[in-house]
């Protein structure tokens, strides 16, 4: 008996969707209720994408589940119940076992879940409050993007060997000479690319706007030769797929792992396709374009999204520096 993608545990457009349901159906069986009431409460009432609403489940079952073990009772019981001291304990227990990211990760879900548990009365609006803050500052990081040294050695590698090659050759060019995030990629379809007008079009991603770019020589031949000689034959509306049955859309942590085994294979450290878009966005200050291009080149709505990147262009760092003064004698 043939088998569909979804039995097979294969990544779809629906999937995120499945994830979450698995999530919610392991957990404690009188909150599973609740929680699936949270996720399409995230989905309507926030906005919140699939692969969004997938990681803020993750978090929010964790939540949820520790609260109503407790307490012993119900989750709408629990939660009228619950204190900010419990709320505070439970927060600083997690952060021991846990990196910045996670956490930033479970505070994000803990706020959205009380104020889900709020809109039905369960507790008020002051319990968010009790969530923890951790001491971050903006724009305090900087980005990490893939070096001039190494992305040619990436592009002038031999691609060809493998069952998948030239499809992932075509991955990198395309995250190297446009830096559109690995979400993009995976949603890319066959109607995107207009061959005679030589443009190629990207959906807008997490909130951003859609992008349209020029499509290279380079990024049009690997795509060429990808969509000709190695692409299964397949009623899919999608550019990548997966090398075996079923050829389905490539999900973005396929993508994700195409980078992570490529640049491990050209001999340097790891790389995750974010690189190329922090590399993207360097090129093009160190260009001197205005914000306003890079923000529109990358898709952002905002021109602040893009404060970051001033970080590491040195050279219009050091126009605007100025001699430390010196003590008079």
């Amino acid at each position: 008996m043939k088998r569909s993608p979804k039995s097979c545990g294969v990544w779809t457009p629906d999937s995120e969707h499945t994830y979450t349901r698995k999530r919610v159906n392991r957990a404690d069986a009188w909150n599973r209720g609740s929680l699936r009431a949270f996720a399409a409460w995230l989905r309507s009432s926030r906005g919140l994408q699939p692969g969004s609403v997938t990681v803020r489940m993750g978090s929010a079952c964790t939540f949820v589940d520790a609260v109503a073990t407790q307490s012993g009772r119900s989750c709408a019981m629990a939660f009228r119940l619950l204190t900010c001291v419990e709320i505070e304990d439970f927060f600083v227990d997690y952060a021991k076992k846990q990196g910045k990211a996670g956490l930033r990760s479970m505070q994000a879900a803990m706020r959205l879940f009380l104020r889900f548990a709020a809109s039905r009365g369960w507790v008020g609006l002051e319990l968010v409050q009790a969530v923890p803050s951790q001491r971050s500052y903006r724009l305090s990081h900087l980005p990490r993007g893939v070096s001039d040294a190494h992305l040619l050695k990436l592009l002038e590698s031999r691609w060809e060997t493998g069952q998948s090659g030239r499809r992932d050759r075509a991955i990198v060019y395309l995250l190297a000479t446009y830096g559109i995030r690995r979400g993009q990629l995976s949603a890319l379809k066959l109607t995107d690319i207009d061959w005679h007008a030589k443009t190629i079009r990207f959906a807008a991603h997490k909130g951003g706007k859609e992008i349209r770019h020029g499509l290279t020589d380079a990024c049009a031949q690997v795509m060429a030769e990808y969509l000709r000689r190695e692409r299964q034959p397949s009623e899919s509306e999608f550019v990548f797929l997966r090398g075996r049955r079923p050829y389905v859309r490539l999900s973005p942590a396929a993508i994700s792992e195409v980078v992570r085994a490529w640049t491990v294979r050209c001999g340097i450290a790891p790389y995750y396709p974010h690189v190329f878009r922090h590399a993207f966005a360097s090129r093009l200050l160190r260009a001197r374009q205005p914000a306003k291009t890079i923000s529109d080149l990358l898709g952002h709505r905002s021109l602040d999204a893009v404060g970051i990147y001033a970080k590491v262009d040195h050279a219009r760092l050091l126009e605007a520096s100025v001699e430390w003064p010196e003590a008079s004698s």
